[in-house]
């Protein structure tokens, strides 16, 4: 089987996928990851002016 990362877009959350993604391709045997990025859904208290598109790849590298 596969393994997948799906990022969310703006003003989400990893949560975004559970329902009709992320559950399918589990049931299917695949492994997903579905991290929320720094400052965004329930990470969002900690969004200062110092997160930006390298902290979110650190975010999703953090994951996998």
């Amino acid at each position: 089987m596969a393994n997948f990362v799906l990022v969310h877009g703006a003003w989400h959350g990893g949560w975004c996928w559970a329902h009709r993604v992320a559950n399918q391709l589990i049931q299917q045997g695949h492994r997903v990851l579905t991290p929320t990025l720094t400052g965004l859904g329930d990470r969002a208290h900690l969004l200062s002016r110092d997160v930006n598109l390298d902290t979110h790849i650190q975010d999703v590298v953090a994951a996998i």
